[in-house]
Order: C-alpha cells, then sequence, then structure tokens
C-alpha cells in the first residue's frame, strides 16, 4: 500500500513541495488541504502511476499549468496547452486597467489563452465590443475553448491574423473609445537565454522572444495602429462633429506588458513614431516597471 506520506517522502526534496501537493491533489482529485489533513490516506492503485508519471514531468521541468493542463487567472480557469503562455499574475493588473478605462471596444492584440480579453469581458458590466486576435491558429482554437468554459463566448469576436492585420482589412470594426491591450512577445535575446527551463523548453519560443532587444513586435504594432489612425481606417463615432467629451484622456489607449528594462526604449520608440502620445508607466507587484500604457488624442 502506498499513502500520501510515502510519496511526499520519496520526492520532496526532489521537486518543489507545494507542487508536489498539487500534483497529488490533483491525482487524486482531492483539495490541498485533503492532502495536509490525511497524510496515511492509501493511494489507489491504479492512480500511482499517472501520479508518478505527473511528478516525472515536472522533474524535467515542464510547468504545473502544462501538467495539469489548466491555469487560474483573475479568478477564473483556463485551458493551457503547448501553443499558449502560461497566464503571469503580473498579467492580471492589464485587465485593472482596462477596467478602470471604461471602453466602447477592446482589442486584445496576441491574445493567447484569450486571459486578458476574457476576463475582462467576464468582470465588465459595460456594453462593449471585444476582439482579440492571434497569429496563431492553435492558440485561438485554446482561446475559444476558454470562452466558452468561461461563458463569453457569445461576446468575443476572435480573429487570425498578425497583430492588427484584421483591423486594416476590416475598417468597420473598430469604432467610439477603443483600448487595445498587448502581451506580445518581448524578452530580448540575452534575457530569453537566460530564462529557466520550463520557460525557454516547454512554453512557445514565438510568444517569448522578440528582435531587437525585445520590442520588435511592439514597434509592428505601433507601426500598424500609425497606418490606422493616419489612413483613416479607424473612423471613432465620438469625433463625429468634433465632439471628444466622452473620450476621456483619448480617443486611443494601447496597454503594453513589457519588460522592467525597456522603460526608456519603448518611450523612445513610442515617440519615434506618436510624438505626442502621453506615455506612463506601471509598476507591478514586485515594484518592476511592467505595464506600459499610451493615450493618443
Amino acid at each position: 500500500m502506498t499513502k500520501i506520506q510515502d510519496i511526499i517522502n520519496k520526492y520532496k526534496n526532489k521537486i518543489d513541495y507545494f507542487d508536489l501537493e498539487i500534483l497529488i491533489a490533483n491525482s487524486l482529485d482531492k483539495t490541498r488541504e485533503f492532502i495536509l489533513t490525511y497524510p496515511e490516506f492509501v493511494i489507489p492503485s491504479l492512480k500511482i502511476e499517472n501520479l508518478k508519471l505527473k511528478i516525472s514531468r515536472r522533474m524535467r521541468g515542464e510547468p504545473i499549468a502544462h501538467i495539469l493542463g489548466h491555469k487560474e487567472f483573475y479568478g477564473l480557469d483556463f485551458i493551457i496547452n503547448k501553443h499558449t503562455l502560461v497566464p503571469r499574475p503580473e498579467t492580471e493588473q492589464m485587465v485593472e486597467l482596462v477596467l478602470s478605462e471604461s471602453p466602447a471596444t477592446i482589442v486584445d492584440i496576441g491574445t493567447g489563452s484569450g486571459c486578458i480579453i476574457i476576463s475582462i469581458a467576464h468582470t465588465s458590466k459595460n456594453d462593449a465590443r471585444y476582439y482579440a486576435t492571434d497569429v496563431s491558429k492553435d492558440a485561438l482554437t485554446v482561446a475559444k475553448k476558454n470562452a466558452k468554459l468561461n461563458m463569453v463566448n457569445e461576446k468575443i469576436k476572435f480573429l487570425h491574423g498578425s497583430l492588427l492585420d484584421p483591423f486594416l482589412k476590416n475598417k468597420k470594426l473598430l469604432t467610439d473609445k477603443l483600448v487595445i491591450t498587448a502581451n506580445l512577445p518581448y524578452l530580448s535575446r540575452e534575457i530569453y537565454d537566460a530564462a529557466p527551463v520550463d520557460v525557454k523548453k516547454f512554453e512557445p519560443k514565438s510568444a517569448l522572444y522578440s528582435a531587437e532587444q525585445g520590442l520588435q513586435h511592439y514597434r509592428k504594432l505601433l507601426e500598424q495602429l500609425s497606418k490606422l489612425l493616419v489612413t483613416g481606417h479607424w473612423s471613432p463615432a465620438s469625433t463625429r462633429g468634433n465632439d471628444r467629451s466622452s473620450t476621456r484622456g483619448g480617443l486611443v489607449t494601447v496597454l503594453l506588458e513589457i519588460s522592467p528594462e525597456q522603460k526608456t526604449s519603448i518611450t523612445k520608440l513610442i515617440k519615434s513614431i506618436f510624438p505626442s502620445a502621453k506615455i506612463e508607466f506601471k509598476k507591478d507587484l514586485a515594484h518592476k516597471w511592467r505595464i506600459c500604457k499610451i493615450n493618443l488624442d
């Protein structure tokens, strides 16, 4: 007979203790509290091999979210697999900032698992339009499943394409006050090379690494946005009759998740494309610069 305590004793020095408890609880379909309270519980023989397989995967560095197949974000549950990044707690600040904006239209660029746009659509009380784009069809498949899982699939329109391409092709999609969110690849070569094995080996490099010191994707996004505005592809209803009273600080707000050391370089990039842009930076819970907020009048 193999007890919970037997598994703990065998593997507690081989993987993180908290991870071990989670894997045991998941395999037994129990809570962590149960694992802590009943260490003498005998594990059914049919579940032992499955548990050992999960522990072995974690020992090789595979993220817990990939092993379990899901991850909590902003109080919601999200399906996660090799085609998407594992949602990080620091990204939740992006959701909070959007909810404080009360936009008419929200576009999430490079949506991945859909955690940002789905959390906003699930929480917001406003009657907004929700869009999400991704260049990966596999990621969009996951995002659509997550939208259905969290009962917002009828609110969000998912579009396949690179960054803002779907909107450059269809100018009728964007109206009224707009907020764009983007957690695009932003790791430089140096930072990516130094990333832990559970990141480099198991999460898609295409969703992490960006050339030009981590800013290539954001440069392309801002250039596309400039094209939308300059060529008149986007014609917000709030500008009709020169009435900007409802803009509350800008017709377009862009929220970008960044790497802390990019604060100066991304400011230069933004100003080179939008000289009059109003730029703010927000720190995450670790007191590191994490969100760049751009207001465009």
